[in-house]
């Protein structure tokens, strides 16, 4: 097998290639709330979460959209997480140099329980609240969570702020390495981008990343890594931004036809593909207009990018459930990635993997299903 990218799989059914259809957005009223799932919590949690008001809500906004200097205060406090001690064993976790790197292994070390799985979707939206809530009592942050707006940077990465490379930026692109293309698998191969260096400008220009890549047959056997993928392995952050890839399958036809499949099966296959097809989904998409590290599933956490990439992931997964609101406690999928070792499959009572440290209460997949309910009260700007 070839060593690649394939955790993110790649997807059975085709998206609609390059071309741009004009988004249909749904504005955020009052009345969009998930009701199966919060009448589910009522039943299961009585009392146990501070209801969610349109006073104590917050408002997750496009990092294009925002105020330059909002956009760099955000970068300042990931940067201040940057500059905090890591909690972490260093004997056991070598890589994880300060607390920004202490999330990035935690996503190394739950890669096998949270993806290709029935937690991915409600681990990660949880994954992303520990975070955002650790800038704002941790560094002070008191402005919106981004997320990066995929489809409406796909014409122009480089020119579009979030990519820009300039101090309101997520940085820009790395020095280009050459038209080499990149091989998925032996018989898909994407063109190689702009970039493939290290970091040249903006926030984190230089930063150093300390975890290498980590081959995906840990997910693909069912078998689990050994320690040594925590070592310290440091150089620098590289980025490889993408245009082809970006037009190809993080579109707004493509953004569109997931929010608006007819189930989560079919919305999850449209997010993260199947393996061994010759496509990308729109979120495995997101993460190949990047390059490694972002590309690769264990350790794309050292690049800052992934948490507004993920912050698009939720707003698409919360729009699907607004659109479906009979389905939005939908679950699908096991306990294991792709069912190896074979597992029990998920349900609304299961138990969700632990984040390490950030947080030792242990929540269901019912409890994580809403974001104006249970531990989460936020909404997007504008839903898909």
């Amino acid at each position: 097998m070839v060593k690649s990218l394939l955790s993110f799989a790649v997807a059975a059914l085709s998206l609609s290639g390059s071309v741009l259809a004009a988004p249909k957005y749904q504005p955020w009223s009052t009345t969009t709330h998930f009701p199966v799932v919060d009448k589910w919590l009522e039943n299961k949690c009585p009392g146990k979460y501070q209801a969610c008001t349109d006073d104590n809500i917050s408002i997750r906004k496009d990092f294009d959209a925002m105020p330059p200097q909002e956009r760099k205060a955000y970068t300042d406090a990931i940067n201040c997480l940057r500059n905090q001690p890591s909690q972490l064993d260093p004997n056991v976790y070598p890589g994880a140099i300060n607390r920004f790197f202490d999330y990035a292994m935690v996503h190394v070390n739950r890669t096998r329980d949270a993806h290709l799985n029935g937690f991915f979707l409600v681990w990660h939206r949880m994954y992303l609240h520990l975070f955002e809530q650790d800038l704002r009592k941790t560094c002070g942050y008191t402005g919106s969570f981004p997320y990066w707006n995929w489809p409406a940077t796909a014409d122009n990465l480089r020119g579009s702020p979030i990519f820009n490379g300039d101090a309101f930026s997520m940085s820009g692109d790395g020095y280009f390495t050459g038209n080499t293309p990149l091989q998925i698998a032996p018989t898909f191969i994407l063109p190689h981008g702009t970039g493939g260096g290290c970091i040249m400008s903006g926030p984190f220009a230089g930063m150093t990343r300390t975890i290498n890549d980590v081959t995906n047959a840990f997910l693909l056997n069912g078998t689990t890594p050994p320690m040594s993928i925590y070592a310290k392995n440091e150089s620098c952050i590289t980025r490889d931004l993408n245009t082809f890839v970006a037009q190809t399958w993080t579109n707004y036809t493509a953004v569109q036809q997931a929010v608006e499949a007819p189930d989560l099966n079919t919305f999850e296959i449209l997010l993260n593909g199947v393996v061994g097809g010759g496509q990308l989904g729109i979120h495995s998409g997101a993460h190949f207009i990047m390059g490694s590290p972002a590309s690769n599933i264990f350790s794309s956490a050292q690049d800052p990018i992934w948490y507004p990439l993920h912050t698009m992931l939720d707003r698409v997964y919360t729009s699907w459930q607004i659109r479906h609101p009979d389905q939005a406690d939908a679950v699908w999928g096991n306990e294991t990635p792709l069912n190896l070792p074979p597992s029990p499959n998920v349900t609304l009572d299961t138990q969700v993997p632990d984040w390490g440290y950030f947080d030792l209460d242990t929540y269901t997949v019912g409890e994580l299903k809403s974001t104006t309910a249970g531990p989460f009260c936020y909404k997007y700007d504008i839903n898909v």
